[in-house]
């Protein structure tokens, strides 16, 4: 989905937000009104003893009177914004620090229910006060006697706008702290989901077959590191395609080019264009197509069980000296044909490798069968094998046209034949040294050419020898 990765962060950036804000104007709002209440409990207690001790015991013990102790705790009270009750035992109230008005509940007596509480938490009833208060309630003793008690009593507006000023620095704070996430989804907007969204794109073009698009990282790291990969990843299909086009472009050539020559001699011979006593010739020739074909298709079927398995060997020790013989005598009919000859020459009468047998076998005959095509009429083709350290060293070589210095890296790619060769190749496919570099591959062993153009050329390539005592 379009954008799903930018909609995803917004949401959650928006989620966040939001719970964030009920946490701070509930939970921590809650938090804070306890504290706050919690605070004032204790600092009115705290109050409490100190007017206790300071003021209302001297006025028991006779030393000051009702008025004077009064006077003392008005400034007291205007101070910390609260109001101060001094009552009897009884609850008769005989001080209040509360100011005489209109808008104040002037009170005779507090009910004795409210002076048993010694905490009332938004606390109102009308018989005390006319407006809901945080109260203090400590009973005066003297003598060991309950003698009346002191009431201080804060009203919730003070309390509630302590809360409401707290919960509006947390705001701030909260306020702050979405700023900085904010940059931060920012930088992972910038430094990840760009750059993903490029990666995205382009891997999505390759999928398309467009290899020109490129996500164009300039920052570092993993994502630079994916994008190159996934770049070079395109780039390979990008060969690849091309590579399958031209093997398309080439099997296509190399299949028309015989089959139009069948047609045309088969048709002739059919409605007689072809006299009788030259049909044998022309069915010779037709004959030489369908064998190129032939040799095409085994050698297609070849390459692609190769590209799709991998290549399966199966190690066993023979004689290379024996198969190159074998060998040499299924060429004796080309080789009587051009008049060639086959020249072996073997360092040790047996000398036995470990290889797959039958992948050798294809290796020594391609090459065998390439020097014999490329040789001039009366010429040697030389085939040695000879022990050196742990290697047996095997070397196909010919005196014939030779390989251009240019064409020598490229003779092992498929359907590559070299404008030398193509007049005189006529039932080459191209293949052959490809198939020959797979298998030696395989086998983790080096196969070596050395060419001069005119002279000749030899291809060389080793096998593990088995050490004679573990024969």
């Amino acid at each position: 989905m379009k954008g799903s990765l930018t909609r995803k962060l917004i949401v959650f950036y928006l989620l966040i937000a939001g719970i964030l804000f009920l946490v701070v104007n509930t939970v921590l709002a809650g938090v804070a009104e306890r504290t706050i209440l919690k605070e004032r409990e204790k600092i009115m207690y705290t109050q409490i003893g100190m007017i206790t001790d300071g003021y209302i015991q001297r006025y028991y013990d006779n030393g000051v009177t009702i008025s004077t102790l009064m006077e003392n705790l008005e400034p007291v009270a205007e101070l910390m914004d609260v109001r101060i009750l001094i009552t009897a035992s009884k609850g008769k109230v005989v001080g209040d620090t509360a100011p005489i008005s209109d808008n104040v509940i002037q009170l005779d007596e507090v009910a004795p229910g409210f002076l048993e509480e010694t905490f009332h938490r938004d606390f109102y009833n009308q018989a005390v006060t006319d407006e809901r208060v945080l109260a203090v309630v400590v009973p005066l003793i003297s003598q060991y006697m309950v003698k009346g008690y002191v009431c201080m009593m804060m009203p919730m507006t003070s309390v509630n706008r302590e809360v409401s000023e707290a919960v509006y620095e947390m705001n701030w704070y909260y306020l702050a702290t979405m700023v900085i996430l904010l940059l931060v989804f920012i930088g992972i907007y910038l430094f990840f989901v760009i750059p993903l969204k490029r990666t995205i794109v382009a891997a999505k073009a390759y999928s398309m077959g467009n290899f020109e698009t490129k996500p164009n990282l300039r920052s570092g790291g993993e994502f630079r590191a994916l994008a190159d990969v996934i770049g070079y990843m395109g780039d390979t299909m990008y060969r690849f395609n091309e590579y399958q086009r031209e093997i398309i472009s080439n099997v296509s050539h190399d299949f028309r080019s015989p089959l139009t020559s069948i047609k045309g001699y088969v048709e002739a011979i059919k409605d007689g264009t072809i006299p009788p006593e030259q049909q044998e010739r022309y069915l010779d020739v037709v004959l030489f197509e369908v064998e190129r074909l032939t040799k095409l298709t085994s050698n297609l079927l070849t390459l692609n069980t190769m590209d799709r398995q991998g290549l399966i060997l199966q190690p066993s020790e023979f004689d290379v000296n024996e198969m190159i013989k074998n060998l040499a005598r299924t060429f004796e009919g080309q080789c009587k044909k051009k008049r060639l000859v086959i020249q072996l020459v073997f360092s040790a009468k047996e000398i036995f490798v470990t290889a797959d047998r039958d992948k050798i076998a294809q290796v020594l005959y391609n090459l065998v069968d390439n020097a014999i095509k490329f040789s001039h009429a009366d010429a040697v083709i030389r085939i040695t094998v000879e022990e050196k350290g742990r290697k047996a060293l095997v070397a196909v070589k010919d005196t014939g046209f030779g390989i251009p210095k240019d064409e020598l890296t490229k003779i092992w790619d498929r359907f590559y034949k070299s404008d030398s060769s193509r007049g005189k190749d006529k039932k080459g496919t191209g293949l052959g040294l490809s198939i020959v570099k797979e298998i030696m591959t395989a086998h983790k062993e080096n196969i070596n050419v050395i060419s001069t153009e005119g002279v000749g050329t030899e291809f060389v390539f080793t096998l593990p020898l088995v050490l004679t005592e573990e024969i």
